[in-house]
């Protein structure tokens, strides 16, 4: 699932963003339109992470980058690396936003704190290009950003999200239908498609949307989660069979 979870990142102009810092070409194609299938098909009910960030990618593919920033920074706020990087991808190119080089490290940087491989030398290839006068307010912007977005506060504020989503779930899909904005995968929320077919792909192996393959402990256990998604963009990460 790992190239497909780097397709997400890399659409548009994210894409040659990416693709230049990484020194390598690329063009968005069959693998970019799966990675957008699949986040149609997986249910962020209770992942507001996701939820921002598979909502941002879909109206950043369709070239709205107002409601793509609006999103991505739900995600952010849910300490959703991948929001981070794209936010600051788009600080980066002016996509939706007044181009500016210091907001673009910061919420970089901020993407950057798991050490992802990918994110880091993005990272470090934005501050070479800043000047002198540009670094100290970049490092300062970056402390002002992490007091909300960073992994300190972010990550024990999505944990909680999970705990208290789990503590819903009661084995009927018309439970957890209704229950919140968060309920909505991509595709339900911007109208781009019908429900999937229960079984089809997803990210990183969870949920369809409408399914009853919700209750995977990885996905509500907060250590397990966060494993999970940065195995995505550091290694693999092995999870138990799905229970009732």
């Amino acid at each position: 699932m790992k190239p497909v979870i780097r397709w997400i990142v890399c659409l548009g102009a994210l894409a040659s963003a990416s693709a230049v810092m990484a020194g390598n070409a690329a063009t968005p194609g069959s693998e970019s339109k799966a990675a957008l299938a699949a986040m149609n098909h997986t249910s962020t009910w209770g992942h507001p992470d996701e939820y921002g960030e598979f909502t941002g990618m879909r109206y950043y593919a369709n070239g709205d980058y107002q409601n793509a920033m609006k999103f991505f920074l739900i995600g952010a706020h849910y300490a959703d690396k991948v929001s981070q990087l794209s936010i600051g991808l788009m600080y980066l190119h002016g996509q939706g936003v007044q181009k500016d080089p210091v907001t673009a490290y910061a919420w970089i940087a901020i993407a950057a704190e798991r050490h992802y491989p990918q994110f880091v030398a993005t990272r470090d290839k934005v501050w070479s290009e800043l000047d002198s006068q540009q670094r100290p307010q970049a490092k300062a912007l970056t402390e002002q950003l992490s007091a909300q977005y960073g992994d300190g506060v972010a990550k024990p504020r999505m944990a909680r999200e999970l705990v208290d989503a789990r503590s819903e779930i009661t084995g009927a899909y018309q439970g957890y239908q209704n229950h919140s904005v968060y309920s909505y995968t991509a595709n339900q929320f911007t109208g781009m498609g019908p429900m999937p077919t229960c079984g089809s792909s997803t990210v990183n192996g969870s949920p369809t949307t409408g399914c009853n393959d919700l209750y995977a402990d990885w996905r509500w256990d907060p250590k397990q989660y966060f494993q999970a998604r940065d195995a995505a963009w550091t290694g693999t990460v092995t999870v138990g069979a799905l229970k009732p």
